[in-house]
């Protein structure tokens, strides 16, 4: 952010004072740079949380997971919710020292929408399944601590995590003859540790019943 400010008042400055015809008097330009780092500052958070996205989706594509190990929160660990709810007494938490190598754990996370029947995988499957089921690396939209899909199921990310700030990566469908009741989102939910983003929660949301 320095190095940004910085850069950009050398710039405008030496615009400034080779443009012989300028009409710009001292207090208009600094007024221009004043409102220009305000415009930077206020992008930098949106900006570097979702620079933070594209990498954690980036490392779940390739399944680089121990790329991913260092987004993860190293004291709370992430927590996986295979719908918008997020249910802190059955969602299944990993810690970020077992995450590698929990792959081929088969864990309880919750239950399909429908049937109501258990979704009992191992972590490499859920990834599968809740995780990247769509390219979300290339979404079709994406929301900065936005919500953007809308379904049956409640939302409640805010009240669970609420000194968190999150992305959301969605498709509104694929196939027209379902007429967008095959919509899909993910969300990245972060919090801040000594000044760092750390992944605390991945929910995975689509149309429901």
């Amino acid at each position: 952010m320095k190095t940004i400010a910085a850069t950009f008042l050398l710039i405008l400055f030496a615009s400034c004072h080779n443009n012989s015809s300028t009409s710009q008097t001292k207090q208009e330009i600094t007024n221009a740079i004043v409102k220009e780092l305000a415009t930077i500052e206020a992008q930098s958070p949106d900006s570097i949380l979702l620079e933070t996205s594209l990498k954690v989706l980036e490392a779940i594509k390739k399944e680089d997971y121990e790329k991913l190990t260092f987004y993860i929160h190293p004291t709370k660990g992430i927590r996986f919710s295979p719908y918008a709810y997020v249910d802190t007494t059955e969602d299944v938490v990993i810690k970020q020292t077992s995450f590698t190598t929990s792959f081929s754990d088969n864990y309880f996370w919750g239950s399909y929408d429908g049937s109501g029947e258990s979704i009992n995988l191992t972590t490499k499957d859920y990834f599968k399944q809740f995780v990247y089921n769509a390219d979300f690396l290339h979404a079709e939209k994406v929301g900065i601590n936005k919500m953007i899909g809308v379904g049956n199921s409640l939302n409640n990310l805010t009240e669970v995590y609420p000194n968190s700030v999150y992305t959301e990566h969605h498709f509104s469908g694929f196939n027209p003859a379902y007429e967008g009741m095959d919509w899909t989102s993910l969300r990245l939910v972060y919090e801040k540790l000594d000044g760092e983003l750390f992944l605390v929660g991945i929910i995975h949301d689509q149309w429901t019943i």
